[in-house]
């Protein structure tokens, strides 16, 4: 029994230790999933992807945003429907819809974006980064 209670403080303090960890992805991948998505509703997709995209689908996804400025795409809005985090997995899953037109229409027309996030190491330096290149807004 007295050897138990001496083990109970540390096992308290690995199960604390574990939850601020997966607490910290948690709140890493909420803040990184709302930059993104808003980067791409201002515009902004070159910053998003640099920040962001995994770097080996990097070219992808600076080619479809070159045919969104080819084909005036214009967001004008979005919403973040679903966003699921496994800190255990390293994994995340978002799903956004983007409001969007393109001129010369001015028909606003509605597309959901399901992102595949993974929490990887990138020169050194832990982050979120999305998998799944960007949609082709049509």
């Amino acid at each position: 029994m007295m050897r138990l209670l001496k083990i109970l403080p540390l096992f308290c303090c690995l199960v604390l230790t574990a939850c601020v960890h997966d607490t910290g992805i948690g709140e890493e991948f909420d803040k990184s999933t709302k930059d993104y998505n808003r980067m791409l509703r201002w515009q902004e997709i070159p910053r998003a992807v640099a920040t962001y995209a995994e770097p080996e689908t990097r070219d992808e996804f600076m080619a479809a945003a070159q045919k969104l400025r080819t084909r005036a795409v214009t967001v004008t809005d979005y919403r973040i429907l679903t966003t699921e985090c496994l800190p255990e997995k390293e994994t995340g899953e978002v799903v956004a819809e983007f409001d969007y037109y393109i001129l010369p229409s001015n028909r606003i027309k509605t597309l959901t974006y399901k992102q595949d996030w993974a929490y990887r190491t990138i020169n050194e330096k832990k982050g979120w980064r999305v998998k799944t290149p960007l949609p082709a807004f049509e």
